[in-house]
């Protein structure tokens, strides 16, 4: 591919991202002009915990994702969010300049635009498209990290881990003949790791929801199939109702 159609490229992948919905060309190439690109290696980190906050990434397409986590001094773990195309990540501190609060590494090899703190603001001030679509995003994740403390406080962690499931799946499956299959594969301790659990506590739900026909699970390939997806929603229903 020539330089004039990978910046095309780029050009239409930007344009499809949420951040930059409704922008014009010339708004595009302002903020394509504003970053760098970067093609990480899979389990490349690319930012820990504490350490300056020096850009936001924008994750423009390829074949992988990039999982924001943190772990505690026993090193217990919990995935905050898994970010795929389209996603905006890393903006908070480029914003106010504080340091990262949390891990992220590359899984697979996904192509992203870094911006670097100065050019996201100044964008951001020029654009003022591109700031109504951050405040969009900012409050929909405001929503989503609300719901995830509301459900830690009073919600069992079967009903949880449904909502979990239910989340990643509005984020991509693939319909087969079972049901819907999560488009990302996932093994009992990175869902446990979702939800602050233990493997051993995910490995009893998903038993009991297989023996219900709520799900199939390949723990070898980490595939999960959705097979009655209506009932994990009555989970969550009846969690909320009671």
């Amino acid at each position: 591919m020539d330089e004039r159609s990978g910046r095309d490229r780029t050009l239409q992948e930007l344009a499809r991202a949420p951040l930059c919905a409704g922008l014009g060309p010339a708004d595009l190439a302002r903020l394509l002009a504003a970053g760098h690109p970067l093609a990480p290696r899979n389990r490349e980190s690319l930012f820990s915990r504490g350490d300056p906050a020096e850009a936001a990434y924008l994750l423009l397409g390829g074949d992988g994702w990039v999982e924001v986590g943190a772990a505690n001094r026993g090193a217990k773990q919990i995935l905050v969010e898994v970010f795929r195309a389209g996603d905006l990540f890393g903006e908070m501190g480029a914003l106010d300049g504080s340091p990262r609060s949390a891990d992220a590494e590359v899984h697979g090899t996904p192509r992203l635009l870094v911006l670097p703190a100065p050019a996201f603001r100044r964008a951001l001030r020029e654009t003022p498209g591109l700031g109504f679509n951050l405040s969009l995003l900012l409050a929909t994740r405001l929503r989503r990290t609300f719901t995830l403390l509301r459900d830690a406080a009073f919600e069992s962690l079967e009903v949880r881990l449904a909502r979990q499931l239910l989340y990643l799946a509005a984020q991509g499956t693939v319909r087969g003949p079972a049901g819907l299959r999560l488009a990302r594969r996932l093994n009992q301790q990175q869902m446990a790791d979702l939800l602050g659990a233990t493997s051993r506590s995910i490995i009893t739900i998903l038993n009991g929801w297989r023996d219900r026909g709520i799900v199939a699970y390949d723990g070898v390939k980490g595939w999960l199939t959705l097979t009655d997806e209506a009932a994990l929603r009555g989970l969550i229903a009846t969690g909320e109702e009671g």
